[in-house]
């Protein structure tokens, strides 16, 4: 009977413990929500909302960008697509670096619609893997999404903003100091962000043909071994970016 009333009562110990868990992360999502809508309200305060001839302006920018990518995109090439005089679109931008930061942010929100931060039955690691995943995502989505991503300001660009909060939140929560939060994180952006520059810089298959990689890597025999058995796969990036992601997380682990 003792064995049994001591059982009973572990198990109502740790129902507890996750009732309370549960609410500490209820209020720590509402309290997330309340510090991103005070970051949008300042947002519209400093920018504005997008206008409707702002927004018709940022979705043409974006047609651009997966047509032509990024170091093609001009202010005369976008006024002749939106059928104005170039110097109008001032009236709408203060400059090309001011609507790229916009189009950051459209490519960011696109994917982050919605952010919520680890929950009690995910690890750090899990979570951490997906985020940055939806993040390299959104830049492909885009020729140069990452060039436009990673130059962005965090005004206008809120949800890069957001997404680091989120972060930190889930991080800190599964007991990770928050300085060594800010680090594990803003390395696993940064090396999202090289990942994606280099992975979209890369050449095409077309601009490949031709080139005999034997003879170039005689002189690199260490490097001819590396890259003997590579993966060409379908989904070798994806496969090569996890990779890379988990050696780094690994590392962090042992730091938190």
């Amino acid at each position: 009977m003792k064995h049994t009333d001591k059982r009973a009562q572990e198990l109502a110990r740790i129902e507890a413990m996750q009732l309370r868990t549960r609410q500490r992360l209820a209020v720590q999502q509402r309290r997330v929500d309340e510090r991103f809508e005070r970051m949008r309200e300042r947002l519209a305060k400093k920018y504005g909302e997008p206008s409707d001839s702002q927004q018709r302006i940022i979705d043409a920018a974006l047609e651009l960008l997966k047509e032509d990518g990024l170091g093609n995109i001009t202010l005369r090439k976008l006024a002749d697509r939106l059928d104005l005089r170039a110097p109008a679109l001032y009236w709408h931008f203060k400059s090309k670096e001011e609507l790229v930061d916009y189009m950051a942010e459209a490519i960011l929100a696109r994917e982050f619609h919605e952010l919520k931060p680890r929950q009690d039955d995910q690890s750090w690691q899990d979570w951490l893997t997906d985020h940055m995943t939806r993040l390299r995502r959104a830049m492909l989505a885009y020729p140069d999404g990452a060039r436009v991503v990673a130059g962005a300001h965090l005004y206008p660009a809120v949800t890069l903003a957001q997404s680091l909060e989120t972060g930190l939140l889930s991080l800190s929560t599964a007991g990770i100091d928050v300085k060594a939060a800010r680090q594990i994180m803003t390395t696993a952006t940064a090396y999202t962000f090289g990942y994606v520059i280099e992975e979209q810089a890369a050449p095409t298959a077309e601009q490949l043909a031709g080139f005999d990689l034997k003879a170039f890597l005689e002189p690199y025999p260490i490097m001819a071994e590396a890259l003997d058995d590579i993966d060409r796969g379908p989904d070798a990036r994806d496969k090569d970016f996890l990779r890379g992601l988990e050696y780094l997380i690994q590392g962090a682990g042992h730091t938190g």
